[in-house]
């Protein structure tokens, strides 16, 4: 793990690191109580009691044991909770939104997506006196909590290589989902692929027996609910079935298109590829159906045909080519 960052700006401490491992699995971490209470205090101090309602207004409620044997009881709620991204909690209240006699702070993590499918974690406090927060610092804020951090980055990566805790389990939150057959290699591939584009992370996991393999992976790609059944070399993957993007910008094109065919994937016509797992992309700028159905035939025409001489989809070109340039 990289060097913590430490802040302090006003009433508020922050403290921001990469850790090697997966959003998914990190965020697993801050709410799954059972795993919580491996990371949550630095050693030799424990998390005895972890006790949870992951909700706005649910109860955020742990208990903290010393080497002594001193015991500190927090109690609190959840304020926000953006599935993968963010979590706010506070001992202001008491589940319900009850009023507390006192309260010590407001706390925040947010998750982002790091390169090579490691996680941005920012974990802040913000007191309302100037005496909580340097009561804070002599607690020992930021050393404390760059040894947790280092503690969450182990066991996240535990469980993203399948050494930690019982994996996700599976939901079938969605009605309807995508189901790609892999011969083999399926989480690695959906955890890639949640890597690559913003509202993607895993969903749950089914081993059955397989741990270095799990038979299903569920993810939530892009908002784009999806499933891996790896089930072995029965059915191939072929183009006839395919993942979409819609790109804004060429700049997201040329990302999004190089990081797909890195490792062995394969570049095609007309904006496909294929990833290194056998997946095939279709990666489509917001310009190509607008050039295509330009109201002038002869300007689609000409769009089209310039499209059909790419690998990766250039808009410039397409634009001059409508153009008639």
């Amino acid at each position: 793990m990289a060097d913590t960052e430490f802040r302090e700006e006003g009433l508020s401490l922050e403290i921001q690191c990469d850790l090697d491992a997966p959003r998914s699995a990190v965020w697993r971490c801050w709410t799954e109580p059972d795993l919580l209470k491996q990371w949550f205090c630095p050693k030799p101090w424990q998390v005895s009691e972890a006790d949870f309602d992951l909700r706005p207004g649910g109860r955020m409620n742990t208990v903290m044991v010393g080497p002594d044997g001193t015991r500190m009881d927090n109690t609190g709620i959840w304020l926000e909770i953006v599935s993968g991204k963010r979590l706010t909690f506070t001992d202001a209240y008491s589940e319900g939104f009850v009023p507390r006699e006192s309260s010590f702070m407001t706390g925040y993590v947010a998750l982002s997506d790091a390169p090579g499918q490691r996680t941005t974690m920012v974990w802040g406090a913000r007191h309302s006196k100037a005496a909580d927060k340097q009561a804070h610092l002599e607690m020992g804020f930021q050393r404390g909590w760059s040894a947790a951090a280092a503690q969450l980055e182990e066991l996240a990566r535990s469980l993203a290589n399948g050494t930690g805790a019982a994996p996700l389990p599976m939901t079938f939150k969605s009605k309807v989902r995508t189901c790609f057959w892999f011969e083999s290699g399926g989480q690695e591939a959906a955890e890639f692929y949640v890597s690559l584009l913003p509202d993607s992370e895993i969903d749950g996991i089914y081993s059955h027996g397989q741990p270095d393999d799990p038979m299903v992976v569920e993810f939530t790609l892009a908002g784009a609910p999806m499933m891996i059944l790896t089930g072995g070399p029965y059915h191939k993957l072929s183009p006839a079935a395919s993942i979409s993007v819609l790109t804004k910008s060429q700049g997201e094109t040329d990302r999004l298109w190089s990081k797909l065919i890195e490792g062995g994937g394969e570049e095609s016509k007309c904006g496909w590829l294929v990833d290194r797992f056998g997946v095939s992309w279709q990666v489509i700028p917001e310009a190509l159906p607008r050039l295509l159905g330009h109201p002038d035939a002869a300007a689609a025409g000409r769009a089209q045909a310039a499209m059909m001489q790419m690998t990766k989809i250039d808009v410039a070109a397409l634009e001059a080519a409508a153009a008639g340039q």
